[in-house]
């Protein structure tokens, strides 16, 4: 083994450089392992977890974002915000990705790029930002954060007509330009919204119906008012000045998470089968499942305004033809270089050639993978008073998943017992949903967020008129 060490140091480097890359791929598997935790335990447990991880600073974009998202999830909105917007920055850096980056990617297997979070998911980090911004209150600076959304999906348009286009922050956008008396913007970000889920055949919400009418009348657009009347079967309402007004953000369930599977295939130029490892998702039909809240006795629900499980997908979907001849490039010249060795009668380098082509080859699985696999929205009136809206609670799914996992026990740095110790929760946030009270007043605007997850809310008061 010293004397493959001394004649083949670059060849010997390289196999232990791979072993390297395979830890990374498990890393990354780690942290889709810990997402799929999320609707087992508490965010609060799962920030825990994720803090105990050690990533490289390729994926720091990624862990930012699961960073801020959490905290999002546990009520610290000035520290999950300071996450996200760090996130932001690097991702615009990133942006023009390195020369070095490529070729490495090209050479040994895509996980040597640094994380870039997909157009999707840098819209829904915008949206992020502004529902922080929204639940502290600050109206101005979510403002800044539509602004912003706004010209990054003109970039985006620039490329694709699908790219980053993200109908809950259009949405959001409209409320936001209608809490500031903005309803010029709102009508824009409305039927933006609109436009973008009937193309994705999605039934548009009643909230978002109610908003169309409301501001195509205020705005006199009759034509427009008239075709949302006729294919709404509704006409224009308008809050009363003794009522208040709630909207309902709510996450429901995981975004599913990306898998590795192995491909065979049969290049000609090679004479003989290659096995490239390419992401995927995998068969999960996750529907998506209302929210339920009472009024007086009434039962009323959200609908779902986007299907993040969807978007997920179509972008994999879109990306997988340079996925896979990147693949199949890589490992093409990974072959050459073993047979070229092989004419130099060198069975060592061979050897390790062999087991480096092997052993460096992983699929990029990362992704945003904390994300709620939809996000539904809901607006009511309400008259003056005090609403328990949840009197319900979620059923309990906390059985821990994967707890004995290899990937689990590879990560841990302590030895395993029968006996499972839980991780305790610390400073949670929020009013679990079945010990929520509203109290509203006339002329009052409320944002509650919602989250499946946390099975707690969190409310703010955006809006107060003079009585």
């Amino acid at each position: 083994m010293m004397e493959l060490l001394f004649r083949h140091p670059l060849g010997v480097s390289g196999l232990l450089l791979c072993l390297l890359l395979q830890g990374c791929a498990l890393s990354s598997m780690r942290l889709n392992d810990l997402a799929a935790e999320l609707e087992a335990h508490s965010p609060e447990q799962v920030l825990a977890e994720l803090k105990t991880i050690k990533y490289s600073a390729r994926d720091q974009v990624q862990y930012l974002l699961d960073y801020g998202l959490l905290k999002t999830l546990t009520g610290d909105f000035i520290d999950a915000i300071q996450d996200l917007q760090t996130a932001k920055t690097l991702i615009q850096q990133l942006d023009a990705i390195s020369i070095s980056e490529n070729i490495g990617a090209v050479a040994v297997n895509d996980t040597l790029k640094s994380y870039v979070a997909t157009p999707s998911e840098q819209m829904l980090l915008y949206e992020l930002l502004a529902l922080n911004y929204l639940l502290l209150g600050q109206l101005d600076a979510a403002r800044v954060e539509i602004l912003q959304a706004q010209v990054k999906t003109r970039q985006f348009a620039e490329s694709s007509a699908s790219n980053g286009r993200i109908a809950s922050m259009e949405y959001l956008a409209g409320f936001v330009y209608e809490l500031l008396g903005e309803t010029d913007n709102a009508m824009i970000s409305y039927r933006n919204a609109a436009n973008i889920l009937t193309s994705q055949e999605i039934p548009i919400p009643q909230a978002l119906q109610e908003k169309l009418l409301r501001c195509s009348y205020q705005l006199g657009l009759h034509k427009e008012y008239k075709k949302y009347t006729k294919h709404f079967g509704e006409t224009a309402s308008f809050p009363n000045r003794h009522s208040g007004e709630v909207t309902i953000v709510y996450w429901d369930g995981v975004v599913s998470a990306k898998k590795q599977r192995f491909l065979t295939v049969y290049v000609p130029q090679l004479e003989h089968n290659v096995t490239l490892a390419l992401p995927y998702y995998p068969d999960i039909d996750k529907q998506s499942r209302p929210l339920t809240f009472q009024i007086n006795g009434d039962n009323f629900y959200t609908d779902t305004i986007e299907s993040v499980e969807n978007i997920a997908r179509k972008d994999l979907d879109e990306q997988s033809t340079v996925i896979y001849s990147t693949a199949l490039a890589r490992m093409v010249a990974k072959h050459l270089a073993i047979k070229a060795s092989q004419n130099q009668n060198n069975a060592n380098l061979t050897m390790l050639l062999n087991v480096a082509s092997v052993f460096s080859e992983a699929a990029d699985v990362r992704s945003w993978n904390m994300l709620p696999s939809s996000i539904q929205t809901a607006t009511v009136q309400l008259s003056p008073g005090r609403y328990r809206l949840f009197p319900y609670q979620f059923t309990s799914e906390k059985v821990r998943k994967n707890d004995s996992s290899l990937i689990d026990w590879f990560f841990s740095g302590v030895n395993k017992t029968s006996e499972k110790k839980e991780i305790p929760t610390v400073n949670e946030k929020g009013v679990e949903l079945s010990q929520f009270i509203l109290d509203i007043q006339a002329g009052q605007k409320v944002l509650l967020f919602v989250s499946k997850v946390g099975n707690r809310v969190y409310s703010s008061t955006l809006h107060q008129e003079n009585q």
